[in-house]
């Protein structure tokens, strides 16, 4: 503080009176008041505080009030003694005019200004927001905070602030309107630089920091180190897999960081949390060696499998193959969920590859090692029928096991072109276990065997020339095939288009009808091919003429009637029709191997009974 100044406060705060002592009350009065000269601080005592003011008294004749907005959030206690400068020794009411802030400047401006030239720093307290920025109380002086000044970057929310005590550079002071202009954001780039400086030395690779997260990204989180940010990337938060860096941090958390890459010149940093932990791979076969169980979360499905993370960093494959002794796993996506918790057995492992196989099934034992004791071959079962293929139908023996009835074990007699025309989805049918394939998973089943093969003794039963009454099932192109009530059952016969006693006919659907019944006579019996072939023309022999003419003129109607007319009759064609050219009843020893279009073959079959349709 300067001479002049001094003697200027010394000047404020000494009284005004003369070296005469007073004679009289009435004369130390009036040179009491005479005292209370404007333009100078005096101490005054406090009488009283209510909301909007505080009274006090400088020991002038009467009391005086300031304003509560005068003593900046810190009032005063009645009985307190505060300097207070006076402005006029009587306003218009006779009181004296006085300021509290004004003396506190005057007091204060001394020290301010050594603070501004010396550009040093100094404490305060953000007050309230104004407009265009905050009050911050400094030495209880108000100061100007510009909204510009209050951090490094703009702060859109200044609430945050108030009340807080900070750190302040004085930037202007105007001592004739007695303003006074802060700002926090020069001491805070002065400390930033103060930070990088010593922060150089210590960023180096490997080094490991302490920081706090900064901002989050879709990318990473970048981490303050203390004045200089790092770049922690979501591929180096954790050896798992995390979606987002939001699920590992917050804003505002400490970490502790590892650097991993260091761009001096350009001042870039990248960090890692992750590389502060032993990769997990390190000691993976001692952890999980072959046969262990574990237990972990679905973390991705794909169409050859499912991705399981048994620990941060270490997935393994549960492939379709390895889910179920029982079901065959087309997707993947049916059989789990992502997110769901699933225990399984280590099958193989490659450190170098990064390989983890793992098995579902093999948490159970297999059902299809102990099938055979379960049902040997023989067994007789009752099941539902669980789908109809074209080539046979499935019947669920247990749970996930399927046989198959294959559609030529369905009946000994009857040619049977799909399943559905004798069995139905949900019946109950009886079938006996013909045989197991445990190696490809297959049970085979037949009905047809639950009875004797009736073509066994079907010379003894059904001798050739025997006459037997059928129905047309089908008209193909050599002939027509008939059904011939045997026992319980039908015994399917085939009789060539040369034996249906109609000469000239090329396809027997213009003259037959389906379920057309018909007398025949049995002409051989082919037990390899399981066929009975059969002659309506040995039938007529030796019966009367105008009996076959009837039967042939109805046939011939009925293609006029189909096809517009019929080939002409002479006399000959009749004697061909009825003729018996050798002791076989006219049959001409012609093979049939091949009569029966689209025959059904046994198939190779490897699929299971819920992947087809009816």
């Amino acid at each position: 503080m300067s001479i002049n100044d001094q003697n200027e406060q010394k000047d404020l705060m000494t009284s005004a009176g003369t070296a005469n002592e007073p004679s009289s009350m009435e004369e130390l009065l009036a040179q009491s008041f005479s005292n209370i000269e404007p333009n100078q601080i005096v101490e005054a005592k406090v009488v009283s505080v209510t909301e909007r003011e505080v009274l006090v008294d400088i020991g002038y004749k009467s009391e005086a009030p300031i304003a509560i907005s005068e003593f900046n959030h810190k009032l005063p206690e009645k009985g307190d003694m505060v300097k207070v400068y006076i402005i006029a020794s009587e306003d218009k009411s006779g009181k004296p005019r006085l300021s509290k802030k004004r003396a506190d400047f005057i007091l204060n401006r001394e020290k301010l200004k050594e603070v501004y030239e010396n550009n040093e720093t100094i404490q305060g307290v953000l007050r309230r927001r104004v407009k265009g920025g905050m009050i911050a109380d400094v030495l209880g002086i108000e100061a100007f905070l510009p909204g510009s000044q209050i951090a490094l970057k703009n702060v859109p929310n200044l609430d945050q602030f108030i009340n807080k005590e900070v750190q302040l550079k004085i930037i202007k002071i105007d001592e004739d309107k007695k303003n006074i202009i802060v700002s926090r954001k020069n001491v805070l780039e002065e400390e930033m630089v103060l930070k990088k400086e010593y922060l150089k030395d210590k960023i180096q690779l490997n080094a490991e920091l302490d920081g706090e997260v900064k901002n989050i990204t879709d990318y990473g989180a970048f981490i303050d180190l203390g004045g200089i940010d790092g770049l922690l990337h979501l591929t180096d938060m954790s050896w798992g897999r995390i979606n987002h860096p939001s699920e590992m941090l917050n804003i505002g958390n400490k970490v502790k960081v590892k650097v991993i890459a260091f761009d001096e010149e350009n001042q870039k940093i990248s960090l890692g949390l992750k590389q502060l932990v032993p990769h997990p791979w390190e000691n993976i076969e001692t952890k999980y060696p072959e046969g262990t169980k574990v237990k972990g979360k679905v973390v991705n499905i794909e169409n050859y499998g499912a991705f399981i993370e048994i620990e941060p960093g270490v997935e393994g494959l549960v492939h379709v193959s390895e889910m179920s002794w029982t079901k065959k796993v087309n997707n993947p996506k049916q059989f789990l969920k992502e997110g769901e918790v699933i225990e399984a057995i280590v099958l193989k492992v490659s450190k170098d590859d990064h390989r983890i196989s793992l098995g579902m099934k093999q948490m159970q034992a297999n059902p299809w090692l102990t099938i055979e004791e379960r049902y040997p071959s023989g067994t007789l079962i009752k099941r539902k029928v669980k789908n109809l293929t074209d080539f046979g139908a499935f019947v669920e023996i247990e749970e996930d096991i399927d046989g198959l009835i294959h559609i030529s074990d369905i009946s000994w007699t009857k040619r049977i072109y799909h399943p559905k025309e004798v069995l139905k989805k949900g019946q109950e049918v009886e079938a006996v276990v013909l045989s197991i394939d445990k190696l490809l998973h297959r049970v085979a089943l037949g009905i047809k065997q639950l009875h004797a093969d009736p073509w066994d003794t079907i010379d003894e039963t059904l001798p050739v020339n025997t006459e037997v009454k059928g129905k047309i099932s089908k008209c193909i192109p050599k002939g027509v095939l008939v059904d011939i009530p045997y026992q319980d059952t039908f015994i399917e016969g085939f009789i060539p288009i040369s034996h249906l006693a109609i000469p000239k006919i090329n396809k027997p659907e213009d003259a037959f009808d389906v379920n057309e019944e018909l007398d025949m006579k049995i002409i051989e019996i082919d037990k390899d091919n399981r066929r009975l072939i059969l002659s309506v023309k040995a039938w007529f022999f030796s019966r009367d003429k105008n009996l076959m003419k009837e039967y042939q003129k109805i046939h011939r109607d009925r293609i006029i009637e189909r096809c517009g007319s019929a080939p002409e009759m002479d006399d000959h064609d009749e004697e061909i029709a009825h003729a018996v050219k050798d002791e076989n009843y006219g049959y001409d020893n012609v093979k049939y191997d091949n009569v029966y279009p689209d025959e059904p073959e046994d198939e190779v079959v490897d699929v299971q009974a819920d992947e087809l349709g009816e």
